[in-house]
This record gives structure tokens, C-alpha cells and sequence, in this order.
């Protein structure tokens, strides 16, 4: 076992004197286009979850998740605003009092955020007043505080949209380099395009079970008249803008392997002839369905065995997504590394726990290891896993990091026992 650890050493230095420097810094963004989405079978789904739950099977809870996850919904001018105003924390917009606790039972708190406008029911609202004003500095600068602060599970963001009595899910949100202008100079976006870890012109499709809410809301037959917006765009105003800030987060938080994981983000046009009443109720429609479709993909998701002996450092190391039989593929995931310094993930299949230079590594004699630098923000991962073409196989995996603020150097994520099926 000494030999071992010897060699453990020699492979993290020596990798990391050899790794070119350049690797630490975010230099491969992801630029992918997606495929515009034109048929319902093509788009998340709660049948799709249901069969990716009948899979995989009913999985417990993952370790270190919220007992209560959040979601985020946001509104602008009305009746979007007063759709969402239950679920506002804040008692000057919500006197009534918060709503969103754990709301109907359901197992996740709701939060919305919203600006509010004279009159309340106006016509030519401008940009109104408080979080998330109808501008485009206003509603970057509030977004992403929010957002960060409450780490939502899912999202909907809610505009109001064509004269009508429509409840239309927009499917496409473009990460545009002209936006139309808004009220208050300077009355286009700080940055052009606002997302500039994706091409300009990116799609960005929404990830929200559309059909199944247009469905549910179709056939609580409330007054409004649901549809999906399979091949436009939200008009290239505030409402795209904010709608792209959704999924632009979700879409930065796509996996069940982080700790952050955004499910599922979109966004909602409000016709502005609904009552204030019948848009509360289709939101509340979309939010129960929204919920269930949730509830299935966690329930689906499967999380390779934690076995500990994490530290000395904050490293976490995850595979999550589906069991890793023929077909299926997880996500690997290492956050709150140290920002820019090497690591190794280690493999073997033999469980040895060892004591090392502070911490313990469990796998070894390793096996096999990949070398890599975390990002500026702590965090790595890879390809996903893919299953089957092992037969039954359980792999046990660590990560070893360099991190100057450990007493010898050194840090140590948490070991995971990863479980191949045939």
C-alpha cells in the first residue's frame, strides 16, 4: 500500500507540472446550437419521465439536497404580475402574506418577483417600479441576484403577450445581438449578445413540460386558450429578454449531478384580456403540473453510492442521472474545488481507504485516473458516463486536488462507489 501512495504522489505532481496552464482558465464554453423543437413528442414531457422513472425505478431523495426545493416564478406588466402575487415574499407587494410556503403541500417553495405599475390595470404600463422593472439593465441586475440567492429547481417567467385570452408557452428564446428598445437610456442591453458563453443567435429551447401544461390548462376550461409557440420567438423585447435569462440559468445548471440543479425553465405570455382571476388560475394550473413533472425526473434520477471520507477541503464529488445499465448515461460532477488548481480522479475497484497526507483515498491500488483543472468557480466534469459493456462492475472514485489552503497541500472530495449493470 505504501507503493501505492508513492506512486498517488508522483502522478498528481508530475500531471500537474506537465498541464498546460491554460487549461485552468474557462476557455471551452459550451457553444452549442440547439435544434429547434417542432412536434410535441420532441419536447420534455411527463410520459418521457414517467418511462425514464419506469427505467431506472423510484430513487430515495439525493444526500445534500433542500428538504425543500424552491421554484422561481417572475411577472412584469399585469395581468402576468398579478398572477404570481401570492407567491411574493414581500409584504408591501403581498400584504395577504406569503402563499408560497411549501405550497398546497407539494413539497417545494414558491417564490415570484414582479415590478408594479399605475394603475395596476394600465394599458401602456412602461417600465413600472421595484424588482425586475421592463428594462433590460433593471431586469439583469435584479435577475441574477434572485436566482443565485434562492438556487430554483425549476422556473416561469411570465409576460404579458398578445390582446387576447391566450396562455402561450414560448418554445424558443435567442441569445439575440439586437433587442428593441426599452424606456430608459441606455435602451439596449449592457452586452450584445447578453450571453456571451454561447454564440450569438443561440437557441435556447424552453425545458418546461409545455404540452402537459397546455393540456392541464386547456382542460380546467377557465377561459384561457392554451397553445404552444412551436416555431416563433418571444419578440425580441423584454419578454424574450427575461425569458432567455431563465433558461439561460437552467441551462447553466442542467445536471442532477450539481448541487444547483435547475430542472426545468420557460416561459409563459399572458394574454392581457384575462382577469386578474383566470391568470392566477392558469398559473397556479402550470405550477402543479410543472411540480409533477419535477417530482418524476428527481424521482427517476438515480445518485451513485456516497461512502464519504470527504476533506480536508469542500470538494464534492457526484454521478447522477440514470443507472448505468446499456442505454443509460450519468453525469459527473465535481463542485467547490479549488478555483484554477489540478486535480485527479481516481478509479479502482478495490475499496482500500488510506490515510494520505491529511485526508484518506479509498481507491486504491488506483486503477485507473484522469487529470484536469477546475474551473474559476471550483468546479469540473466530464463527458457523461456512459452504462453497460461492463457487465456488473462497481468502480470506487475520489478525487485528489492540489489546494494550497489544506495544512499538507492537499484536498480530498468525497469517495463514490459507481455501479455498472449489464
Amino acid at each position: 500500500m505504501v507503493s501505492a501512495t508513492t506512486s498517488l504522489l508522483f502522478l498528481l505532481l508530475s500531471a500537474a507540472t506537465a498541464a498546460p496552464a491554460a487549461l485552468a482558465q474557462r476557455g471551452e464554453s459550451d457553444y452549442r446550437r440547439a435544434l429547434r423543437l417542432d412536434h410535441p413528442d420532441q419536447a420534455p414531457s411527463i410520459a418521457a419521465a414517467q418511462a425514464r422513472l419506469g427505467r431506472n425505478g423510484a430513487q430515495p431523495p439525493a444526500a445534500g439536497r433542500a428538504a425543500r426545493p424552491a421554484i422561481l416564478l417572475t411577472g412584469y406588466w399585469p395581468p402576468s404580475n398579478e398572477a404570481v402575487r401570492k407567491f411574493s415574499p414581500d409584504p408591501q407587494q403581498n400584504p395577504g402574506g406569503w402563499q408560497g410556503a411549501d405550497w398546497e403541500g407539494r413539497g417545494y417553495d414558491v417564490y415570484s418577483y414582479f415590478p408594479e405599475f399605475t394603475p395596476p390595470n394600465c394599458n401602456s404600463c412602461g417600465k413600472g417600479d421595484g424588482d425586475l422593472e421592463v428594462d433590460y439593465q433593471d431586469t439583469s441586475a435584479d435577475f441574477w441576484p434572485i436566482a443565485w440567492n434562492i438556487q430554483p429547481v425549476a422556473i416561469i417567467t411570465f409576460s404579458r403577450g398578445f390582446d387576447d385570452h391566450s396562455w402561450e408557452l414560448e418554445m424558443n428564446q435567442y441569445n439575440r445581438t439586437f433587442w428593441w428598445p426599452d424606456y430608459l437610456d441606455p435602451k439596449m442591453p449592457d452586452e450584445l449578445p447578453p450571453d456571451d458563453s454561447r454564440l450569438a443567435g443561440a437557441l435556447i429551447n424552453s425545458s418546461l413540460p409545455v404540452q402537459d401544461i397546455v393540456d392541464a390548462v386547456n382542460q380546467a376550461a377557465i377561459g384561457a386558450n392554451a397553445f404552444v409557440c412551436w416555431s416563433g420567438n418571444g419578440g425580441g423585447f423584454l419578454s424574450e429578454f427575461i425569458a432567455y435569462h431563465g433558461v439561460w440559468y437552467r441551462e447553466d445548471h442542467p445536471s442532477p449531478a450539481d448541487p444547483e440543479w435547475c430542472v426545468a425553465a420557460g416561459h409563459v405570455h399572458v394574454g392581457g384580456q384575462l382577469s386578474w382571476q383566470v391568470a392566477e388560475q392558469a398559473a397556479d394550473i402550470s405550477l402543479r403540473t410543472l411540480m409533477g413533472y419535477v417530482d418524476t425526473v428527481v424521482a427517476g434520477t438515480v445518485c451513485q453510492p456516497d461512502l464519504g471520507y470527504g476533506g480536508p477541503g469542500s470538494a464534492r464529488l457526484a454521478v447522477c442521472g440514470d443507472a448505468l445499465s446499456s442505454g443509460g448515461e450519468a453525469d459527473l460532477m465535481v463542485v467547490d474545488g479549488a478555483p484554477g488548481r489540478f486535480g485527479v480522479l481516481l478509479g479502482s475497484t478495490s475499496f482500500q481507504p488510506t490515510p494520505w497526507n491529511g485526508g484518506t483515498v479509498v481507491p486504491l491500488p488506483v486503477g485507473g485516473y484522469h487529470g484536469f483543472h477546475f474551473d474559476d468557480d471550483g468546479r469540473w466534469a466530464p463527458p457523461p458516463l456512459r452504462g453497460g459493456g461492463y457487465g456488473t462492475l462497481s468502480v470506487y472514485s475520489q478525487v485528489v486536488y492540489l489546494d494550497p489552503a489544506q495544512p499538507l497541500g492537499f484536498g480530498f472530495s468525497n469517495a463514490l462507489r459507481v455501479d455498472y449493470l449489464p
